[in-house]
């Protein structure tokens, strides 16, 4: 510390490198990333929910994978459970290399953790393939285990005709399939076969939820693309990988999040750009693995909002000026690599179709530890409480593809305006100590018109 300069009232050069360090000048240090600051008494149908798929497709299935995705902030997590030797359930993938592991075993490692990063409920969404007697081992083991966490009946002093929410079931584990053995255990989220919107307005009610294939969503999607936003106001809808996906690679949560599927199923497993898009999602909200939607998609039947209509004037336009400035530490790619970074960022935006945009800054050759760029890019985003801003670090390789080292994303609402670092990440989401230097500028666009937004606010 310069005790002369700090006499004077100024800023040693070192104070001032400090300063910019701190936790201050965080691009999303503010009450959104460290506090849960969202309505959490509205039904459980008008939030989206941290879910994993599969968790771990290669190896054994270890109680650790489990314990480490809930640790991330995942709120749901499946099981395929099978018949297992002695009458006693077992975890495995079908047609995968996965061992299997008891069932038992699995819920008592993660019992303790259940709750440690977030107190709202804990959805177990069993895929069940076993006999009726190992099914009552399944309910035994659940009971035994979770005791009065488990719900095994409808809270009481509720509405019957719309789903609990988050707040209405802190520290509580809901379970998810069809079967009449464990029918108990399927109090608010019975797994049934999605329906058009007509059939399931008649005949489903808040507690029947349905699972959709990627490729049948899609189907969805383009055939009645308003009615099944309409589905997600009043009962849960999960949507997972398709089959071939053997690698263990993840489509685009971005597409059912617009349609407001509350359940994108992804494997935690793969770190792709489709995980550094879930995690940015999901740190809104102090993390706690559920984020409120916006009030167009809640209101859907009212609106009639449709994530194919660009035309349409629900949010406040904002137009997002990013000045990449410098990198700080860039990592190597793995730490047995010599070989000296060629980096340059790529900065892209996420949400309904009209929003989605890439730009690229120039590559610095042979400079992973300060390099600077000093380019501006703009981008026009016309619904801001769906997009995410997406930055990822890449080395150039003129020989062979290039590779992501480093990113991070994030909720466009949760960007602070200003000389910002950004704390980057690994790929698989750990921290590390590199940092991109930035100048955020956040405008309303004016030529927007505002009576139209209010119209449909609620």
């Amino acid at each position: 510390m310069n005790v002369e300069l700090r006499a004077k009232g100024l800023l040693s050069l070192d104070g001032f490198r400090n300063m910019l360090l701190s936790k201050n000048f965080d691009i999303t240090e503010s009450l959104y990333s460290r506090k849960i600051y969202q309505d959490m008494t509205r039904p459980l149908c008008d939030y989206y929910i941290n879910t994993s798929h599969n968790t771990q497709l290669t190896g054994k299935s270890n109680p650790e994978a489990y314990n480490r995705v809930l640790l991330m902030g995942c709120r749901a997590v499946e099981f395929d459970c099978y018949d297992g030797n002695n009458g006693r359930p077992i975890v495995k993938h079908a047609y995968t290399l996965v061992k299997p592991c008891s069932f038992e075993s699995i819920i008592r490692y993660i019992e303790p953790n259940l709750f440690k990063t977030s107190p709202y409920p804990v959805i177990l969404n069993i895929e069940n393939h076993c006999s009726s007697e190992q099914q009552k081992q399944l309910a035994r083991i659940l009971k035994t285990i979770l005791g009065d966490q488990l719900i095994t009946k409808p809270l009481s002093n509720k509405n019957p005709s719309v789903l609990p929410s988050p707040e209405d079931l802190k520290y509580k584990v809901l379970v998810r399939d069809v079967e009449p053995e464990l029918a108990e255990l399927f109090i608010y989220l019975q797994n049934v076969p999605y329906r058009e919107y007509n059939y399931a307005k008649i005949h489903y009610s808040a507690f029947h939820s349905s699972s959709l294939s990627e490729n049948q969503f899609l189907k969805l999607a383009e055939q009645d693309p308003i009615g099944l936003v309409q589905q997600t106001t009043w009962r849960l809808l999960r949507l997972y990988p398709d089959g071939f996906r053997q690698d263990s690679s993840n489509p685009d949560p971005i597409n059912a999040w617009n349609f407001g599927v509350q359940m994108v199923a992804l494997n935690y497993q793969t770190s792709d750009d489709m995980m550094a898009l879930y995690y940015g999602k999901f740190l809104d909200n102090g993390g706690c693995g559920y984020i409120l939607k916006p009030d167009y998609l809640i209101k859907a039947q009212e609106t009639e909002f449709n994530p194919w209509n660009s035309q349409m004037n629900f949010d406040c336009t904002q137009i997002l000026t990013i000045k990449i400035i410098s990198g700080q530490f860039l990592p190597r790619l793995n730490s047995k690599s010599k070989d000296i970074l060629d980096p340059y960022v790529k900065v892209s935006t996420h949400g309904i179709p009209c929003d989605y945009r890439i730009q690229k800054t120039k590559v610095i050759h042979n400079n992973g530890f300060d390099p600077i760029w000093n380019e501006t890019f703009q981008f026009t985003i016309r619904f801001p409480q769906m997009c995410l801003i997406y930055f990822s670090v890449i080395d150039y390789d003129l020989m062979s593809h290039d590779d992501r080292i480093a990113y991070f994303c994030s909720p466009v609402t949760m960007i602070q305006s200003g000389y910002r670092h950004i704390h980057l990440k690994a790929n698989n989401n750990d921290p590390i100590y590199s940092t991109l230097f930035v100048y955020i500028d956040i405008q309303n666009d004016n030529d927007n018109d505002d009576e139209n937004i209010i119209h449909v606010r609620f």
